[in-house]
Parts: structure tokens; sequence; C-alpha cells
């Protein structure tokens, strides 16, 4: 399910990239989290989400992502990371000159590794957010709650795991993005 829904986002970009004019979109999202449990545990993370993709017109934007994250848990603490890599597609709606609204999906094909322990999989995310117009091309993005299909398996094994979240109200992210008319 996940090769065909892969095969098809790419398949719709690269249509879609041959009927539009053109503008390219620089964008990247840093994430930086610190907490600690009612039972003391600590947890460190850090995530950068670089992008560049083809603006066909005011409303549509396709192109690639990059994902890398990592975080460590715990005392001794438990290092993990992942990097993925996938396409992502944008639709969005400008309020104003300054203001926007826009939904963007990212498909990641995923590499991890937890304690030592390799996995891969995938990620599919689903997001609103908001753009404020700076000057020359330059925008800050801000998003809220996702919703978010994930599935990994260990290598070697059998079998494998999957996750749905919907985050909605229950985290943020800011970046900042550049267009560059080409």
């Amino acid at each position: 399910m996940k090769k065909i829904i892969f095969t098809a986002l790419l398949a719709t970009a690269g249509l879609v990239a041959q009927a539009q004019k053109n503008t390219l979109l620089v964008y990247g999202d840093l994430g930086i989290t610190s907490g600690k449990s009612a039972a003391d545990v600590k947890t460190t993370s850090f995530k950068l989400t670089p992008g560049v993709g083809y603006q066909f017109n005011d409303n549509w934007t396709a192109g690639v992502n990059l994902r890398t994250e990592s975080w460590k848990q715990g005392s001794p603490s438990v290092k993990s990371s992942t990097f993925g890599a996938g396409p992502f597609i944008r639709y969005a709606y400008p309020l104003s000159d300054i203001f926007a609204v826009y939904g963007q999906f990212n498909a990641s094909m995923v590499s991890g590794k937890t304690a030592g322990i390799k996995s891969n999989g995938f990620q599919g995310e689903l997001f609103p957010a908001i753009g404020v117009n700076l000057k020359n091309g330059f925008a800050l993005n801000f998003n809220f709650g996702s919703l978010a299909l994930s599935t990994s398996k260990v290598k070697g094994a059998s079998s494998g795991s999957s996750d749905f979240g919907l985050h909605f109200g229950s985290g943020a992210g800011f970046g900042i993005s550049k267009n560059f008319g080409l």
C-alpha cells in the first residue's frame, strides 16, 4: 500500500510539473524538545526538515524534503536517530499579500537506529500551517498539529509495526522559507 501511495504521489508531481509557471521554494523547519516525565525520565530531541519544491502557481507546490531527527531518553540514556527522504505536495491559499494558509503532505522513506538496532519504514504526514510573507520572498511558517501514519520494520524481523496519530492542539512548529524566481 505504501509503495502505491508513494508512486502515485511521484507521478502526480511529475504530471503537474509540466503544466504550470515556475518558482522555486526552499524551506526548512527546526524543532528542539526537552521534557521530563513524572517518573523523572528526561527526553531531549532535535529535528531538522529542509525541502525544495517547484511552485507551479499561487496554490500548488511539489518537491522533495529530507528529515533528520535524533533524541535521547532516560538515564542511562538510550539514543535514537532517523533519516528520511521523500516527496511533498503543498496547497496554499493566499489570504492577503502578507498571510496565506496551507496544507502540506510529506511522504518519506525512513531509516532509523535505536540502541544499535536498525529499522526501515515509511512516514506520511499531513499538516495545516500559516505563512507570513516578509520581504524579498522570505516567509515565516507556523504549523500546528498533524495527521500522521508511520510504519517500521526492524532489519531481520518477520513483522513490523505501524502507528497512526492525530495531533491537533498538541504541538506546533516553526520554519522559514524563500521563493526564488526561475
